[in-house]
């Protein structure tokens, strides 16, 4: 007589090196996803800084609230709160705060763009606030 199926050691011997493949294997694929998140505070603050552009060319300064740059305050699925942190007559600095499931990304908790001198600087900062801006920015 033939056996067909598996015994229960196989059953349970193919389940653990899944269980150990997967507990592996989840972080480094969490913190792609939030990686990749990235990009909608990137794609925000470009727009934000566009729109300080705009206002700046009909006002003598740049903007010091979101209201004025007409930009809403969380990005496209609100993963990041948006702040205008700066503005005067020479300088802005706009920023994205990760909130929500986002708020997990520890290594770029704040992306940020400053004018100062007429360069821009794009920054990012973790969460105890150390400077992380070649992490969290494309080069």
């Amino acid at each position: 007589m033939k056996r067909r199926g598996f015994s229960l050691i196989e059953v349970l011997t193919v389940l653990a090196i899944v269980s150990v493949m997967a507990t592996l294997a989840f972080p480094g694929f969490r913190d792609q996803v939030l990686k990749g998140r990235r990009a909608e505070a990137r794609e925000a603050l470009h727009t934000m800084q566009l729109a300080q552009e705009r206002f700046r060319s009909r006002a003598p300064r740049y903007a010091t609230r979101l209201d004025e740059l007409e930009q809403p305050e969380t990005t496209r699925n609100g993963l990041y709160r948006l702040r205008v942190g700066l503005g005067d007559a020479t300088r802005y600095r706009i920023e994205a705060v990760a909130q929500g499931s986002q708020s997990a990304d520890r290594r770029c908790r704040v992306l940020a763009l400053q004018l100062e001198s007429g360069a821009i600087r794009a920054f990012g900062l973790d969460d105890r606030g150390a400077d992380q801006s070649d992490g969290c920015w494309p080069q």
